[in-house]
């Protein structure tokens, strides 16, 4: 008889979108006419830069002709994106084409990550967190897990533990919090994982929404960095390829791990492991990635990104008008906003949909210290972020 994994038993948080679903679809129906405003999943809101379309149909049309008709592609990526990002990204952090691996998404690729290491690697992942961290090591059979608060007092920045782990999530600009961690607060990670011989999975999905001069844009920035991390990066939210998938990850060939009493390098491993289960991203996806960087792309896309964080601000400060708690949206597309009166995540969660028509996501959905919160999302334009602010003041 066939066994199923026994792990997929462990999940035991509960997975809030088929419950939101239901919710929402019971308020519509007793509701028909009224005017839903989404602030919950975090997909983009505004149409695909007409720089990166242009590029995307060149490339299709390019493979009708003979001269240009492209099969499978490079398991790694095609040659000419790795080169645009390094050139465009970390010329000044020295690293090459081959240690960037385009994927079809950060999150397939935190996850994917964990086939390179030992069942009896110890996890650290932040509490709260992406969910995708936590249940992929589960799922993964993983014996040990170390959880890391983010708290208010710690502006929500995890602190490095007293007890060894092996492989560490971290997310900054962080996803649900909305907050980001300076270049000392990451530090002080670069330099617990170099102690421990601990490896760092920097989720950094965001980048391109940091303002903050003391956030750094990359891992690699920091001193020891690229001999204990993995950056992941994304042109989901950058460049709005939610709906055409196209990321990257930076694997430095200085980073290793130990195979009986030797210290190999993570690269050719990694490069095996995607030329075994992954299949490339399309080639007119990569073309479109890579008109990211022309001048116009990148007039286009950070007009966009700019947009976005100017509805963060917005949600941000008039919530704090109206007398609530909230963190987030200055590096982010994130506000973290702390319920009122005690109120449970789902409490207020309904609430805010009953009262306002509206969808947030309850932080309980992002691990217990996730409890008390919701996270709005503010990838979303700037009328229906103005009629958002008009219900909350109904609060």
């Amino acid at each position: 008889m066939v066994k199923l994994n026994p792990h997929f038993k462990s999940l035991k948080r509960e997975y809030i979108f088929p419950i939101i679903e239901q919710k929402l679809a019971e308020l519509k129906k007793e509701n028909p006419d009224i005017k839903i405003l989404n602030f919950g999943i975090g997909d983009i809101a505004l149409p695909l830069a007409p720089s990166i379309a242009k590029a995307i149909v060149n490339g299709v049309e390019e493979m009708t002709t003979e001269q240009g008709m492209r099969g499978y592609g490079p398991h790694n990526g095609y040659l000419f994106l790795r080169e645009a990002i390094v050139k465009n990204e970390f010329s000044h952090l020295n690293l090459t084409p081959e240690e960037i691996f385009i994927s079809d998404g950060a999150n397939s690729d935190t996850v994917n990550i964990l086939d390179l290491f030992s069942l009896s690697s110890v996890v650290g992942v932040t509490d709260p967190t992406y969910p995708a961290y936590l249940d992929s090591t589960i799922i993964s059979r993983r014996k040990k897990m170390v959880l890391f608060p983010c708290l208010p007092e710690n502006r929500f920045a995890p602190l490095p533990p007293n007890e060894h782990c092996d492989l560490i999530y971290l997310c900054s600009p962080n996803n649900p919090t909305g907050m980001a961690m300076t270049r000392g607060e990451l530090q002080r990670w670069v330099d617990y994982a170099l102690k421990e011989r601990a490896l760092l999975l920097f989720d950094n999905a965001y980048e391109a929404f940091i303002t903050s001069s003391e956030v750094p844009r990359s891992i690699f920035e920091l001193p020891g960095a690229k001999e204990c991390a993995i950056e992941f990066r994304s042109f989901s939210k950058s460049a709005g390829f939610t709906g055409l998938r196209c990321a990257y990850a930076i694997l430095p060939k200085s980073v290793k791990a130990q195979l009986g009493r030797k210290f190999l390098s993570l690269h050719p491993y990694w490069d095996r492991r995607q030329a075994t289960k992954f299949n490339g991203v399309a080639y007119p996806i990569q073309r479109g990635a890579e008109a990211v960087y022309t001048k116009e792309g990148r007039e286009e896309t950070r007009a966009q990104v700019a947009l976005y964080l100017e509805q963060a601000r917005r949600l941000n400060k008039g919530l704090k008008k109206f007398g609530f708690t909230c963190y987030g949206g200055i590096d982010s597309p994130y506000i973290w906003w702390k319920t009122p009166d005690g109120q449970s995540s789902w409490e207020f969660f309904d609430i805010l949909l009953k009262k306002c028509h509206l969808v947030s996501i309850p932080g309980r959905g992002f691990g217990s210290y996730g409890e008390g919160y919701v996270r709005l999302s503010a990838f979303t334009t700037q009328d229906k972020t103005t009629l958002a602010l008009e219900r909350f003041q109904q609060l």
